[in-house]
């Protein structure tokens, strides 16, 4: 086994595709190379084993896993792989007149398709399991080069290996070489165990799929993770729950390929999830739902929000509530002071707001007796010119309580009958 290192240059396609993974318990290998493309002019070939990603171990990895650890590769990607020694095979040579030169004959370009396919997937007889991973990426929307035609694929797995006949007419083709023997350890298990192939027939339900025509849209690198997460959740319905169902767009009612969002209970396109006045895609900043209608927090505000009681805007952010109405923090402030209540105890007085201390500095009333602020709901009399609680108004000498009695004074203080010629 020959391990090597090699890094192709971004961005995608890499013009490869993958197939087994820890999720399958067959390590990972090289299913199908583009020809031309960046992983064939590379040196990759067919049947190569992925050993690292990225420089990360890929032994532990799902074919999920693996397939988003390629795409997460924007500027470059390198692959440790490894590949077998093939042994000594016999080739069988054709003679051929030395005037003319050698020129393969391929009668038609869908023959030299054939051949190409017959190439490629000749090896491996577990080609029902190989497809099963393409049908997975078509439906989740995760592969990253072109499916082969399904008819090819079923004649590329009768063709024989041998020369195919030219007319009488045509040049005699360049031979073609024998199968080329490989040791057991140098090829994955579907490709060395002749059962393989029975235990994952098409005719198994284990193996069937619908697939459908619509093929998958290829999606932006930045989204990548979201689409991951609902193809390995199995594709969610238009209620956002995990039915096993294709997600449908709940504004065009149409079947979604790629990225969606999911809100309200409903699936929809990105940029179909708009601001229902302005348009707006409201993938990202927040939205707001009022009957039925989704708005965009600007929108929503200005046909929404309500009205401050002093400067008549509207309301955008911290709001106060207060006598039955709504206000701007900054116009309900105390009218002494200027200083905004906010959530604190406030005292009305001929219609303007006080805080509890410009109150009591201005309109506060103070006992008489005690010198402590009467407080609502107190129990107090006015007498002498000054106010008094209940139960200070009392005689200045016997400290009897002088409410609703006969009293007299002596330098503004209070007296009872029976001391009313004493010295104070």
């Amino acid at each position: 086994m020959d391990s090597f290192k090699v890094v192709l240059e971004g961005p995608a396609p890499w013009g490869f595709r993958l197939q087994g993974g820890k999720d399958f318990n067959v390590p990972l290998s090289i299913s199908r190379l583009t020809p031309g493309g960046k992983a064939a002019q590379a040196g990759v070939a067919v049947g190569d084993w992925v050993l690292s990603i990225d420089g990360e171990n890929a032994g532990g990895l799902t074919h999920i896993e693996a397939q988003n650890k390629i795409r997460a590769c924007g500027e470059h990607l390198s692959l440790g792989l490894s590949r077998a020694q093939p042994a000594q095979s016999k080739l069988q040579k054709v003679q051929t007149p030395d005037k003319q030169p050698l020129r393969p004959l391929v009668p038609d370009a869908s023959k030299q398709r054939l051949m190409e396919d017959t190439e490629d997937w000749r090896p491996r007889p577990g080609t029902s399991q190989s497809r099963s991973f393409r049908i997975l990426a078509h439906l989740t929307g995760t592969e990253f080069m072109q499916d082969p035609d399904e008819e090819h694929l079923k004649k590329s797995s009768q063709v024989p290996r041998t020369e195919a006949p030219a007319p009488a007419s045509a040049t005699p083709q360049e031979p073609w070489p024998g199968p080329t023997t490989l040791s057991p350890t140098s090829r994955p298990p579907w490709a060395v165990d002749p059962g393989f192939a029975e235990r994952y027939a098409p005719d198994k339900t284990s193996t069937v799929l619908t697939r459908h025509s619509q093929p998958a849209t290829p999606t932006p690198l930045q989204n990548r993770t979201s689409i991951v997460q609902a193809a390995a959740g199995g594709g969610t319905g238009a209620g956002g729950g995990n039915n096993g169902k294709t997600p449908v767009c709940h504004h065009c009612h149409k079947v979604i390929r790629g990225r969606y969002l999911v809100a309200l209970g409903h699936a929809y396109h990105p940029e179909e999830f708009v601001c229902s006045q302005c348009g707006k895609v409201l993938e990202e900043g927040g939205f707001f739902e009022e009957k039925g209608a989704i708005f965009c927090p600007p929108c929503y505000d200005v046909r929404y929000a309500p009205s401050c009681a002093k400067c008549k805007k509207k309301i955008t952010g911290e709001i106060m509530h207060a006598l039955k109405m709504t206000w701007h923090v900054h116009c309900f402030t105390c009218a002494a002071c200027k200083t905004p209540i906010r959530n604190r105890a406030f005292y009305m007085e001929e219609g303007a707001p006080y805080c509890e201390r410009d109150y009591e500095k201005m309109f506060g009333t103070k006992c008489r007796g005690c010198d402590f602020k009467i407080d609502a709901g107190d129990r107090f009399l006015e007498a002498l010119g000054f106010s008094w609680h209940d139960t200070c108004f009392v005689c200045a000498i016997c400290q009897i309580n002088l409410e609703g009695k006969t009293f007299y004074s002596k330098k503004d203080k209070p007296l009872c009958k029976s001391h009313a010629f004493s010295h104070v």
